[in-house]
Protein backbone atom coordinates (compact mmCIF):
# COMPACT_ATOMS: atom_id res chain seq x y z
CA UNK A 1 0.00 0.00 0.00
CA UNK A 2 1.22 3.46 -1.44
CA UNK A 3 -0.75 5.88 1.28
CA UNK A 4 -2.99 4.62 4.29
CA UNK A 5 -5.26 7.51 5.89
CA UNK A 6 -6.47 6.18 9.26
CA UNK A 7 -9.74 7.74 10.72
CA UNK A 8 -7.86 11.77 10.33
CA UNK A 9 -9.56 14.83 11.40
CA UNK A 10 -8.56 18.52 10.47
CA UNK A 11 -9.73 21.46 11.73
CA UNK A 12 -9.49 25.33 10.80
CA UNK A 13 -9.70 27.84 13.92
CA UNK A 14 -11.93 25.33 15.71
CA UNK A 15 -14.41 24.33 12.99
CA UNK A 16 -14.02 20.63 11.79
CA UNK A 17 -13.20 20.30 8.20
CA UNK A 18 -12.75 16.01 7.96
CA UNK A 19 -13.59 13.62 10.51
CA UNK A 20 -12.99 10.21 10.40
CA UNK A 21 -11.57 9.87 7.48
CA UNK A 22 -10.07 6.94 6.38
CA UNK A 23 -9.07 5.76 3.01
CA UNK A 24 -5.70 3.82 1.33
CA UNK A 25 -3.84 4.00 -2.01
CA UNK A 26 -2.04 1.58 -3.70
CA UNK A 27 0.91 1.62 -6.25
CA UNK A 28 0.22 2.22 -9.44
CA UNK A 29 -3.63 4.04 -9.21
CA UNK A 30 -5.79 6.23 -9.84
CA UNK A 31 -8.32 7.44 -7.07
CA UNK A 32 -10.75 9.64 -6.63
CA UNK A 33 -12.38 11.93 -4.22
CA UNK A 34 -15.33 13.40 -4.89
CA UNK A 35 -18.00 15.68 -3.29
CA UNK A 36 -19.63 18.88 -3.03
CA UNK A 37 -18.05 22.20 -2.55
CA UNK A 38 -17.20 22.28 1.11
CA UNK A 39 -16.97 18.83 1.50
CA UNK A 40 -13.47 18.69 2.52
CA UNK A 41 -11.67 17.42 -0.05
CA UNK A 42 -8.91 20.07 -0.27
CA UNK A 43 -8.70 19.65 3.60
CA UNK A 44 -7.56 16.44 2.64
CA UNK A 45 -5.10 16.94 0.60
CA UNK A 46 -3.35 19.75 2.82
CA UNK A 47 -3.34 17.08 5.65
CA UNK A 48 -1.62 14.75 3.41
CA UNK A 49 0.79 16.94 2.02
CA UNK A 50 1.55 18.96 5.44
CA UNK A 51 -0.22 22.00 4.79
CA UNK A 52 -2.95 21.32 7.31
CA UNK A 53 -2.15 19.81 10.43
CA UNK A 54 -4.62 17.02 11.85
CA UNK A 55 -5.92 17.34 15.09
CA UNK A 56 -6.20 13.38 15.16
CA UNK A 57 -5.84 9.95 13.32
CA UNK A 58 -2.97 8.96 10.69
CA UNK A 59 -0.92 9.31 7.69
CA UNK A 60 1.22 6.67 6.52
CA UNK A 61 3.18 6.89 3.09
CA UNK A 62 5.07 3.23 2.15
CA UNK A 63 4.65 2.31 5.47
CA UNK A 64 5.95 5.57 7.49
CA UNK A 65 4.01 7.49 9.56
CA UNK A 66 3.98 11.26 8.11
CA UNK A 67 1.37 13.47 9.73
CA UNK A 68 2.52 16.67 11.34
CA UNK A 69 5.70 16.57 9.10
CA UNK A 70 6.00 19.79 7.38
CA UNK A 71 5.61 20.02 3.78
CA UNK A 72 8.55 20.24 2.13
CA UNK A 73 9.69 16.90 4.00
CA UNK A 74 6.90 15.40 2.49
CA UNK A 75 7.68 16.53 -0.75
CA UNK A 76 11.18 14.95 -0.38
CA UNK A 77 9.91 11.63 0.38
CA UNK A 78 7.83 11.43 -2.83
CA UNK A 79 4.30 13.20 -2.40
CA UNK A 80 3.72 16.20 -5.30
CA UNK A 81 0.71 18.24 -4.56
CA UNK A 82 -0.92 21.17 -7.29
CA UNK A 83 -3.27 23.00 -5.60
CA UNK A 84 -6.44 24.28 -6.72
CA UNK A 85 -5.50 27.75 -7.31
CA UNK A 86 -1.90 26.30 -9.21
CA UNK A 87 -0.09 28.74 -7.42
CA UNK A 88 2.74 29.63 -9.96
CA UNK A 89 5.32 32.44 -9.89
CA UNK A 90 3.62 35.19 -12.93
CA UNK A 91 5.71 37.05 -13.55
CA UNK A 92 8.36 34.41 -13.81
CA UNK A 93 8.99 32.52 -17.32
CA UNK A 94 7.78 29.23 -17.68
CA UNK A 95 11.39 27.48 -17.67
CA UNK A 96 12.13 29.41 -14.54
CA UNK A 97 8.63 27.63 -12.98
CA UNK A 98 9.74 24.34 -14.25
CA UNK A 99 12.99 24.88 -12.35
CA UNK A 100 11.75 25.72 -8.95
CA UNK A 101 10.29 22.68 -9.10
CA UNK A 102 13.49 20.50 -9.28
CA UNK A 103 14.97 22.17 -6.30
CA UNK A 104 15.33 19.12 -4.44
CA UNK A 105 18.22 18.04 -6.65
CA UNK A 106 21.61 19.89 -5.93
CA UNK A 107 23.48 18.85 -9.55
CA UNK A 108 21.74 20.29 -12.69
CA UNK A 109 21.87 17.31 -14.79
CA UNK A 110 19.79 15.82 -11.89
CA UNK A 111 17.31 18.86 -12.20
CA UNK A 112 16.84 18.65 -15.84
CA UNK A 113 16.25 14.88 -16.56
CA UNK A 114 12.42 15.42 -15.85
CA UNK A 115 11.95 17.98 -18.98
CA UNK A 116 11.73 15.70 -21.36
CA UNK A 117 8.84 13.56 -19.86
CA UNK A 118 7.15 16.65 -19.19
CA UNK A 119 7.10 18.14 -22.56
CA UNK A 120 6.53 14.89 -23.72
CA UNK A 121 2.83 15.24 -21.52
CA UNK A 122 2.59 18.81 -22.30
CA UNK A 123 4.38 20.15 -25.80
CA UNK A 124 3.07 23.76 -25.65
CA UNK A 125 5.24 24.50 -22.44
CA UNK A 126 8.65 23.90 -24.55
CA UNK A 127 6.99 26.16 -27.04
CA UNK A 128 6.53 28.94 -24.44
CA UNK A 129 9.36 28.35 -22.09
CA UNK A 130 10.71 31.98 -22.18
CA UNK A 131 6.63 33.38 -21.82
CA UNK A 132 5.47 34.35 -18.63
CA UNK A 133 3.52 31.85 -16.47
CA UNK A 134 0.61 34.65 -15.96
CA UNK A 135 0.10 34.77 -19.45
CA UNK A 136 -0.79 31.82 -20.21
CA UNK A 137 -4.13 30.20 -20.65
CA UNK A 138 -6.03 28.48 -18.00
CA UNK A 139 -5.50 25.23 -19.53
CA UNK A 140 -1.71 25.87 -19.98
CA UNK A 141 -1.04 26.99 -16.72
CA UNK A 142 -2.85 23.75 -15.44
CA UNK A 143 -0.48 22.28 -17.41
CA UNK A 144 2.74 23.96 -16.38
CA UNK A 145 1.24 23.62 -12.51
CA UNK A 146 1.17 19.47 -13.02
CA UNK A 147 4.76 19.71 -14.66
CA UNK A 148 6.18 21.58 -12.24
CA UNK A 149 5.24 18.84 -9.40
CA UNK A 150 6.40 16.04 -11.96
CA UNK A 151 9.99 17.98 -11.68
CA UNK A 152 9.66 16.51 -7.84
CA UNK A 153 9.92 13.34 -9.30
CA UNK A 154 7.01 12.30 -7.65
CA UNK A 155 5.64 8.89 -6.38
CA UNK A 156 2.24 9.94 -5.54
CA UNK A 157 1.01 13.36 -7.45
CA UNK A 158 -2.00 14.90 -6.18
CA UNK A 159 -4.26 17.19 -8.24
CA UNK A 160 -7.01 19.34 -6.57
CA UNK A 161 -9.94 20.03 -9.42
CA UNK A 162 -7.66 20.19 -12.19
CA UNK A 163 -9.80 21.23 -14.81
CA UNK A 164 -11.25 23.96 -13.10
CA UNK A 165 -11.47 27.33 -15.34
CA UNK A 166 -10.48 25.33 -18.38
CA UNK A 167 -12.02 25.80 -21.51
CA UNK A 168 -13.85 22.86 -22.73
CA UNK A 169 -11.53 21.61 -25.45
CA UNK A 170 -8.67 21.44 -23.64
CA UNK A 171 -9.89 19.31 -20.37
CA UNK A 172 -9.82 16.11 -22.36
CA UNK A 173 -5.88 16.47 -22.29
CA UNK A 174 -5.68 17.20 -18.75
CA UNK A 175 -7.56 13.97 -18.64
CA UNK A 176 -5.10 12.14 -20.60
CA UNK A 177 -2.60 13.43 -19.44
CA UNK A 178 -3.47 11.68 -16.07
CA UNK A 179 -3.73 8.73 -17.21
CA UNK A 180 -0.32 9.00 -19.51
CA UNK A 181 1.03 9.98 -15.60
CA UNK A 182 0.30 6.50 -14.24
CA UNK A 183 1.00 5.18 -17.16
CA UNK A 184 4.56 5.91 -16.17
CA UNK A 185 4.41 4.69 -12.78
CA UNK A 186 2.99 7.63 -10.92
CA UNK A 187 0.08 7.13 -8.50
CA UNK A 188 -2.30 9.92 -8.74
CA UNK A 189 -4.82 11.06 -6.08
CA UNK A 190 -7.01 13.18 -7.88
CA UNK A 191 -10.25 15.79 -6.45
CA UNK A 192 -12.62 16.78 -9.18
CA UNK A 193 -16.19 17.74 -9.27
CA UNK A 194 -16.16 16.56 -13.48
CA UNK A 195 -17.35 13.09 -11.42
CA UNK A 196 -18.46 11.24 -15.02
CA UNK A 197 -15.00 11.93 -16.47
CA UNK A 198 -13.36 11.54 -13.34
CA UNK A 199 -14.57 8.10 -12.83
CA UNK A 200 -13.94 7.06 -16.62
CA UNK A 201 -10.13 7.39 -15.93
CA UNK A 202 -9.84 6.02 -12.22
CA UNK A 203 -9.34 2.49 -10.34
CA UNK A 204 -11.61 3.59 -7.25
CA UNK A 205 -13.38 6.35 -5.71
CA UNK A 206 -14.33 8.29 -2.38
CA UNK A 207 -17.30 10.10 -1.58
CA UNK A 208 -17.43 12.65 0.94
CA UNK A 209 -19.82 14.94 2.37
CA UNK A 210 -19.87 17.72 5.04
CA UNK A 211 -16.28 16.10 6.10
CA UNK A 212 -17.15 12.41 6.11
CA UNK A 213 -16.77 9.34 3.60
CA UNK A 214 -20.08 8.31 2.55
CA UNK A 215 -19.67 6.05 -0.15
CA UNK A 216 -16.33 4.18 -1.83
CA UNK A 217 -15.49 1.41 -3.93
CA UNK A 218 -14.30 0.35 -7.30
CA UNK A 219 -15.06 3.60 -10.28
CA UNK A 220 -17.56 1.19 -11.71
CA UNK A 221 -19.49 0.72 -8.61
CA UNK A 222 -19.65 4.10 -7.39
CA UNK A 223 -20.70 5.06 -10.57
CA UNK A 224 -23.93 2.74 -10.44
CA UNK A 225 -24.65 4.11 -7.32
CA UNK A 226 -28.01 5.63 -7.45
CA UNK A 227 -27.48 8.46 -5.32
CA UNK A 228 -24.85 9.21 -7.04
CA UNK A 229 -26.40 9.18 -10.58
CA UNK A 230 -28.86 11.39 -9.53
CA UNK A 231 -26.71 14.04 -7.27
CA UNK A 232 -23.61 14.32 -9.46
CA UNK A 233 -23.80 12.77 -12.96
CA UNK A 234 -27.45 14.22 -13.48
CA UNK A 235 -28.67 10.51 -14.74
Amino acid sequence: MLLEVGTLTTAYQGLVAISDISLSIEKGEIVVVAGANGAGKSTLLKSIAGLAHPRAGTIAFEGARIEGIAGHRITALGIAYVPENRRLFPRLSVADNLSLGSYLFRKRADRDAPLENVFALFPRLRERLRQRAGTLSGGEQQMLAIGRALMTRPKLLMLDEPSQGIMPRLVDEIFAAVQAIRATGVTVLLVEQRLAESLEIADRAYVLQTGRVILSGTAAAVREDPNIREAYLGI
